[in-house]
C-alpha cells in the first residue's frame, strides 16, 4: 500500500537509491479529470544532477525524470521503432503550490504528453509551454524507493548500514512532524474550514469585513489573492476535502460560489479586475442585502441567485424569526449545470479523500 508524500524546500530525500536535495515544486492540476500532482525539482548532493521528481498523491504515482534536449528519440518514428506509445495526455494548470527554483506562476497552462516503452517502465515526456516546449526521459518508482529524509540530515548513503540512533532520532521527528500536521487539520476541520484556511494560508490576504446592514452581528471576510479566480476556487476546494454542499460557476462571468454546511464563499473578479474571496457564515447570507465587496452587478446577482435556490429553504428554518434579506426576492433561479468542472472537482477531491484509486497521468516539468 502507498503512502502519501509532501516535501519541502531544501529537504533531502532518497530517490532510487540516490540523495537528493529538494531546489525547488510546482503543483499542477488537470481540469478534465481533477487529477492534481506535485513535481519536485531536484539536485544530487554528490554529482550535482538535476532530476525532476513527479508525486501523484492521488492515484499513488511516482516517477523520476531527466530534463535533455530534443533528439530523434522524441519522433514518432523512433518511438514507433523502440516500442513507446502514447500513454498519457492532457493541459495542466500551475496551481498555487509552488516554491523554489522554478520559472512557472500560478495559472501557467502546459500540454503534456508522455510515451511508455512496452515495459511500461520507462518513460518519454514532452511539455508544451506558451514559449517553449521541453523534454525529458524517465522511469517510474515504487513508494518505498522514495525516502524522506531530516532537512538537516546531509549526508546518507543508501547502501551503508543504517545506524538505529539516526533511525530513531528521524521516526521522532516526523512522528512530531505528523502530530503538528494533524493538529492543524482538525483545528481547520473544526472551526469554520474555509474562513480558517484562508486565514492560515499564505496565498490569500485578509483587506477587510462588511456588516450585515440588518443584523449588525454578522459579518463577512474579504480576501485578496494573486491566484486566478479557477485556481483560487480550486484551491480552497481542495483544502475543505471537497466537502461542498453545493458549488457552481456562474454562466454570465467567472464566479464562482461554494456553500458547505455552514458557510457561504464567493470566488470573484471585482471591478479592479483583482480576484477576491468573500467568506461568510450562512447565515450572514441570510440576514443582509449587501453586495459583495466591489462586485460587478452580474456577480451580485449571481451570489444573491445562487444562495437563495441552494440554501435559503434551510436556513429558513434556523433562521426564520429573524430578519432576512430575501423577503420579496424574486430572482431567478439557478441553473443546475452536472457537467461544472468545480462541481466534478469537489466530488474528485472528496472521493480522493477516503480512498486511492488507480493510476491516471501526469506532465513532468523540466524547469520551465
Amino acid at each position: 500500500m502507498g503512502k502519501e508524500f509532501h516535501f519541502y524546500q531544501n529537504q533531502h530525500i532518497i530517490a532510487d537509491g540516490t540523495e537528493y536535495r529538494v531546489i525547488g515544486a510546482i503543483g499542477f492540476y488537470n481540469r478534465s479529470d481533477g487529477s492534481r500532482w506535485m513535481e519536485y525539482r531536484l539536485k544530487s548532493v554528490s554529482g550535482n544532477q538535476e532530476k525532476w521528481l513527479s508525486i501523484d498523491n492521488m492515484y499513488q504515482e511516482y516517477a523520476i525524470y531527466t530534463p535533455c534536449s530534443y533528439s530523434s528519440r522524441f519522433t514518432p518514428e523512433e518511438m514507433s521503432r523502440n516500442g513507446y506509445y502514447q500513454a498519457d495526455a492532457g493541459e495542466a494548470q500551475v496551481s498555487g503550490e509552488c516554491f523554489g527554483n522554478v520559472d512557472v506562476e500560478a495559472g501557467d497552462r502546459v500540454h503534456y504528453i508522455e510515451y511508455e516503452d512496452k515495459t511500461e517502465e520507462k518513460i518519454l515526456a514532452i511539455e508544451q509551454w506558451e514559449d517553449e516546449t521541453e523534454y525529458a526521459t524517465g522511469y517510474y518508482l515504487d513508494w518505498e524507493e522514495i525516502v524522506p529524509l531530516d532537512s538537516e540530515k546531509i549526508s546518507t548513503n543508501a547502501g551503508k548500514k543504517t545506524n538505529t540512533k539516526n533511525v530513531f532520532v528521524n521516526m521522532i521527528t516526523i512522528l512530531s512532524v505528523l502530530a503538528i500536521v494533524i493538529g492543524v487539520i482538525f483545528s481547520i476541520k473544526d472551526s469554520g474550514t474555509i474562513r480558517k484556511f484562508l486565514e492560515q494560508s499564505s496565498s490569500f490576504t485578509y483587506e477587510t469585513s462588511i456588516t450585515s446592514d440588518l443584523n449588525s452581528k454578522e459579518k463577512a471576510d474579504v480576501y485578496t489573492t494573486d491566484l486566478s479566480v479557477e485556481t483560487a476556487a480550486m484551491t480552497i476546494i481542495q483544502a475543505i476535502d471537497g466537502n461542498t454542499e453545493d458549488v457552481q460557476e456562474s454562466d454570465e462571468d467567472d464566479s464562482v460560489a461554494i456553500l458547505t454546511k455552514k458557510e457561504y464563499c464567493l470566488v470573484y473578479t471585482d471591478t479592479e479586475n483583482v480576484t477576491r474571496v468573500q467568506i461568510s457564515d450562512r447565515s450572514y447570507v441570510y440576514k443582509s442585502t449587501n453586495t459583495p465587496y466591489r462586485s460587478t452587478h452580474r456577480t451580485h446577482s449571481y451570489y444573491r441567485r445562487f444562495y437563495y435556490d441552494r440554501g435559503y429553504s434551510s436556513d429558513y428554518g434556523k433562521y426564520g424569526s429573524d430578519t432576512s434579506g430575501y423577503e420579496g426576492y424574486d430572482g431567478a433561479a439557478v441553473s443546475t449545470d452536472t457537467g461544472d468542472v468545480y462541481r466534478t472537482y469537489s466530488n474528485s477531491v472528496r472521493q480522493s479523500s477516503v480512498s486511492s484509486r488507480s493510476s491516471s497521468g501526469g506532465g513532468i516539468s523540466s524547469g520551465k
